[in-house]
Formats: C-alpha cells, structure tokens, sequence
C-alpha cells in the first residue's frame, strides 16, 4: 500500500471513531460536564430570561472535588515482586520509584483522577522522547507521560475494555504544519501536509490533525504516524534497536543478548465508574446536572421574586403626580392631585414562600447522601458529643463507597506497572544510582540491570503506603480501653491516637506537657507545706516535752526539798 492508501486508512478509522463517540453522546456531554464542573451552568439569556439571576451554587465541583480527595487520600506505590528469590526485585523497586519521581508521576495520578471523576475516563500516554536530557548513558531521552483526552483518542472496539487486546488504537493530535512538514520522514511528500478544518470552523488556523497509530504485528507493538492525506513517519516497531547508539557513544564491545520485543502498547486505559460494555466510564458530573439546574432554578425565582418586589410599583391616575417622581426615597411625600385619596395606591406584590429555599436544601442533602459525600465523609460535621471510636466508625463507614472506586484505581496503576516495567527492560541501560537507608540517615548504592530481569516471572502490585483508613476505629478502640483501665497515661494517649483523626494532636501534647509541669509543680510544693507543716507539729511536741520535763524536774525538785526539812 501507498503512503496515500495507508494514511487514508488510517483517517477512515479515525472517523468511525469519532462517529461512535458521537453516537454515544460523549463528544456532546463531556464538554457540558467540563463546563458545569467549572460553574458555567446557565444558557445565554434571551428575551425573557434577561432579567433572571443566574446563580451557581455548585455542588457538582463540591461532590467531585471531595471523591478525588478520597481516591488519592491514601498514597499508593506500584512494588514488583518475584517468587524466585534470586532476583532482585530490591533494586528494581528502588529504580522504578526513582524513575517515577523524575516522571511526576504522583502529579499526573492527580490529574488523571480529575479527568476520570470529569470525564468519566484517563489515559496514560507512555513513550520514550529523543528532545529530553538523557536519563542514562546508554540511551538517548528519555521517558515520558502525558494524559489524552478521552475525545482524542479511538479504538479497533470500544467495547473491549482491556486494551492490550485491541487491534489498534489512535491517538489525534492537533499540531501546527510547519512543525509537522519539518518532522516528517525522509521521502513524505510533504505536499499533502495541509491544514484541516477537524474540530474547528475553517482551516484557516494553520493546523492538522496527526493521527498516531499504534497496532500489533506477530505480537510485537508497532506505530505508524499520519495526517489525512499522507504518512508522515513510516512503520516502526518500538523495541529499540540501541546499536546506533553503542557506535556514536564508541563502545565497540556490545552486550550479547537475543533482541527483546515490545508486546504492551505504551497506554493505560482507566474509568472512574464502568460504562456498559464500553471502554469509556461514567463520570460523577453525568447524574448531577438535573439537580444542579434544580437547585439553580429555585435559587433564581426566589432572588427574582426578592428583586421585583423590593421596589415597589404604585398605580397612579392619570394627573394624580403632575410631574412627581417616585424614587422610593424613605421619607418621600406625594401628592395626590385627583383629590379623591386614592389617587396613588402602591400595588400589592406576594412575597415567595420559603418553600423554594426548602427543596433547595432537600435536594442537595439527597444528591449528597446518593453520592456518598455526606458529612462524616468529608469532616464538617464536629463530631459534639460522640467519642473517638463513634466518630472514627462513622467515617470509615462514609468511605466504604469509596473503596471501590479506590479499587479500580489500583487496578489501573497494576496496568500501569507493566508497561512501565517494559521501558524498563527495553529503553534503560545499566545504571547506578543512589537510594535513602532505613534510617534515612545514610544512602546505599545499587546498580540497575536490565537484563538481569530477561526471562524472570515478576509479579506486579500495588500496595498503600500508609495503613488501611478501616484500622484507624480498631486503633481508637484499643487506646480507649488501655486510658479506661489505666493501663496508659492522657499523654501517651494523645501521642499513640491516630493522626487522620485528630488534627490538633502537637497542640494538645503541648497542652497537656504545660499542665502535667504544673500539676507537679503543686505536687511539689503540697509535699513541702506537708513536710513542713510536720516538722512544725515535730517542733511544737518536742516543746511540750520540754515543758513537761522542765515541770516534773520542778515538782522533783520541790518534793526533794520538802522531804529532806521533816
């Protein structure tokens, strides 16, 4: 096939995918879910509207901003594992979470979880860019990811939702002709690089659309890039071949090893909630429109109400003003020119109930309690008068909806670690590098290689980085009976309780240390007056002693006397 045929192939799938986004409604509704997330919910005015408030009270980014907060809330970390002990998986963790800190990926993750929860779906974009620093010494780029936006991007069957068995996917990039004409392989005719009119009025922009095809061949991911009219890079597989790059850097020993193969597509395809046999999610926004134009609504007839009746309208008879204007001014006087007294009346206007405000308040505590963003799951309410345990209870309960979005997150990051694990294996050339120890007070040395993984069974998984938010009311539990008991002291109370649940834990340790000095500060100073006040009664006995004896050596004295005269 020609460049023409195949780049004509290439748009004609493109196509059907956009036809069946189409069909599904997605390429309508997910600009309108972007657009009420950021608080445009209300239509252009026209005649009749054009006086009606339009305020946005705008639960939808409130319930979206608090299910993202609690998917990431606990960190997560992709860890390889290996039933053979003799491979170092050690090694391989430390350098993956080196590459993956250099990626920023922890920040992607956030914004993926953003598309998901507005778009209803994410996908990660892998691939190797030969523009970036070099990221070791045996290969040129480095690695890099970027987010697609599911509109963007088509598959061979969007109701498959594993992606790795799908015949091809596409990605479409809008870039500007001169860029593309300057990239474009060797032998293109760049005659056929012209702007388009995809996804704008007119063509008059100075850009096209680039479709990058990948697809399997034998097992092996091949990829093969193009614009309507021509291809503008060739088919190529994405195992690099890196004996070009041995022969620039002068290395005329090469390692021996058989040719190891891509056979994972670069992209990893993630939902917020599953869609019905379709590869594309459900987004949050999709069920919460209807109650935001309710809430909307009712907020608008009542502050339209409030506004055309807080200036009041008179009815006059013709020359009952004689050139008098009503301002409202507290304190005005009219006179009525017909003599009759009613000349000027005001109109009696009816004031809305408050039954508006009330459905208001009714449909957003339902809309949160079937989202599953009560109180308790996003801590505004304070909690007066349970304990600890009640209160840890409740919010573990609130975010067991939760874990199951959470689930299908980590699902997505176990996708994730394979792909990653394939640069890995492909791309990296032996490196060392540097990692934290233990005690974080000193750095070991490891070396990265490649091939010592070739042929090895390494499993991928995903483990939280802190502990499971369940835990937290059984760790309160304990505490709460060890205080009951005696078995530990408020202080080490405080210290052991858990810092999800508490927010002021330094304040109150610093409290209770400022009152348990001063409590045995009164200690003190009760022993000594105690002390003292002993050895004052010591004192005042041993002077009654003294006085005791000091009477009997008299009375002796004088009985001594009286005997010896008879």
């Amino acid at each position: 096939m020609s460049d023409k045929d195949i780049a004509t192939l290439i748009w004609e799938r493109y196509e059907k995918g956009v036809e069946y986004q189409s069909s599904m409604g997605l390429r309508r509704l997910i600009p309108e879910y972007i657009r009420f997330y950021e608080g445009k919910q209300w239509p252009e005015p026209t005649r009749n509207t054009k006086n009606l408030p339009r305020p946005v009270i705008n639960i939808v980014k409130m319930i979206c901003r608090n299910k993202k907060s609690a998917i990431l809330s606990t960190p997560v970390r992709i860890l390889y594992k290996s039933k053979d002990k003799r491979v170092d998986t050690d090694t391989l963790n430390a350098f993956s979470d080196m590459v993956l800190k250099e990626l920023d990926q922890d920040d992607i993750d956030k914004c993926a979880i953003d598309d998901g929860v507005k778009k209803g779906s994410y996908f990660y974009h892998y691939y190797w860019d030969m523009e970036e620093d070099c990221l070791n010494p045996l290969s040129e780029g480095s690695l890099r990811c970027e987010l697609i936006d599911p509109l963007n991007i088509f598959f061979e069957n969007p109701c498959q939702l594993d992606e790795q068995k799908q015949r091809w996917i596409i990605i479409s990039t809008r870039e500007k002709v001169e860029d593309v004409i300057k990239n474009a392989e060797e032998g293109v005719d760049k005659t056929e690089i012209i702007p388009d009119s995809e996804g704008i009025a007119d063509n008059k922009s100075g850009m096209c659309t680039v479709l990058t095809m990948y697809f399997k061949k034998g097992g092996e991911v091949f990829c093969i890039r193009s614009v309507k009219n021509t291809v503008i890079k060739r088919e190529f597989s994405l195992s690099p071949d890196k004996s070009p790059v041995y022969e620039a850097l002068g290395v005329t020993k090469k390692p021996k090893r058989t040719r190891k193969i891509a056979t994972l597509y670069p992209i990893v395809c993630g939902y917020y909630e599953k869609r019905d046999r379709c590869i594309y999610g459900l987004s949050e926004v999709e069920g919460l429109i209807p109650n935001q134009k309710a809430i909307n609504f009712n907020i608008a007839m009542s502050l339209l109400n409030a506004q055309e009746v807080a200036w009041g309208k008179y009815i006059a008879l013709p020359g009952a003003l004689k050139g008098q204007t009503i301002t409202n001014a507290p304190g005005q006087v009219l006179t009525d020119y017909t003599g009759t007294g009613n000349g000027i009346r005001k109109l009696q206007e009816n004031y809305m109930q408050s039954y508006p405000v009330d459905l208001v308040k009714t449909i957003t505590e339902l809309t949160r309690t079937m989202t599953g963003t009560s109180e308790f799951m996003t801590g505004e309410l304070s909690g007066a008068g349970l304990s600890g345990t009640a209160i840890a209870r409740l919010q573990s309960q609130a975010l067991l909806p939760i874990e199951d979005l959470r689930a299908t997150f980590m699902a997505v990051k176990r996708k994730q670690g394979k792909v990653l694990a394939q640069f890995y294996r492909l791309y990296f050339s032996e490196r060392v590098f540097t990692v934290a120890s233990e005690n974080e007070d000193e750095t070991v040395t490891k070396r990265f290689t490649p091939s010592a993984y070739d042929g090895k069974e390494i499993e991928v998984t995903v483990e939280t980085v802190l502990g499971a938010n369940a835990s937290v009311a059984g760790d309160i539990s304990v505490l709460d009976a060890l205080l009951k008991n005696g078995s530990i002291s408020l202080k080490s109370y405080i210290s052991a309780y858990p810092d999800s649940a508490l927010t002021n834990k330094k304040a109150l340790l610093s409290k209770i240390g400022e009152e348990l000095e001063e409590k045995m500060y009164e200690k003190r100073i009760m022993e000594l007056e105690q002390r003292l006040k002993e050895n004052e009664e010591t004192v005042s006995r041993v002077q009654s002693l003294i006085s005791e004896n000091k009477s009997l050596k008299e009375y002796i004295a004088k009985e001594y006397q009286s005997g010896r005269r008879k």
